[in-house]
């Protein structure tokens, strides 16, 4: 037989105490958690219109990017302060180029002379030369990965929003896809009356002859190559991993 206790009133208050600051601290706890599940619930649902508006600024994320980050950027261009985002996606690029451009080359080994020639002339300024370099590798990668070259617009639609429907059962990877189902600033039908620096058809056919004059362009391009060879690399691995029957095919 246990022996018998002696009754503490002191402990059993100290107990009860105890038990309710345990409770309590459970319960905000939960709220906390809710909370920062509300606030990611909502930076996702808002996903698709920001990635929209920063690539009609000619700017593309790649995936690791947080979606509040992503929000945010957007929120500056709303306002009217597109060169918070510049500035923030220059030094984006500039930290991260040694690991985008050796992703690319292991990712695309044959492409990699190419590659390599681009990134150089990037890192001198030579912006003449790099965007052209990029704009073609970002055409041909696209077209290795999903079948459909990234400048291609028909009836008013990119060919690419073809592809990215494979996705409509993945909620995150659709969005992530977004800008592949319209068309920003560097594939938009050329004006012959009004070529603009960014416009990769108006580049490449020889209407433009300015286009090497803003760094900015030269960090947008990249930027698209990046998103190119990381995201929507990333969902082609995806898709081949599940299975899935592309819808274009």
């Amino acid at each position: 037989m246990l022996p018998q206790l002696p009754f503490d009133p002191e402990f059993l208050k100290s107990f009860s105490k105890n038990t309710e600051y345990m409770l309590s601290s459970a319960q905000k706890a939960v709220e906390t958690a809710q909370l920062a599940f509300n606030v990611y619930f909502n930076s996702i649902r808002n996903i698709p219109e920001s990635t929209k508006i920063l690539a009609e600024k000619g700017w593309y994320l790649p995936l690791d990017f947080h979606p509040v980050e992503v929000n945010r950027m957007a929120s500056h261009i709303k306002e009217g302060n597109s060169h918070i985002v510049d500035a923030d996606m220059i030094i984006f690029i500039d930290d991260e180029l040694a690991n985008i451009q050796d992703q690319i080359n292991k990712k695309f080994p044959k492409r990699s002379s190419v590659i390599n020639a681009g990134i150089r002339a990037h890192k001198e300024q030579e912006y003449y030369l790099s965007i052209p370099v990029f704009f073609t590798q970002i055409e041909g990668i696209c077209k290795d990965l999903t079948g459909k070259r990234f400048f291609r617009i028909k009836a008013k639609e990119p060919l690419t929003k073809e592809w990215a429907k494979n996705f409509e059962g993945d909620i995150v990877i659709k969005l992530l896809l977004e800008p592949l189902s319209y068309s920003g600033p560097m594939r938009q039908p050329q004006d012959f009356n009004n070529p603009i620096g960014i416009n990769r058809h108006d580049i490449l056919h020889g209407n433009c002859v300015d286009y090497g004059d803003s760094k900015i362009n030269g960090y947008k391009v990249l930027s698209l190559l990046n998103y190119i060879g990381s995201t929507v690399f990333e969902a082609k691995q995806y898709l081949d991993k599940e299975g899935f029957q592309e819808s274009n095919k």
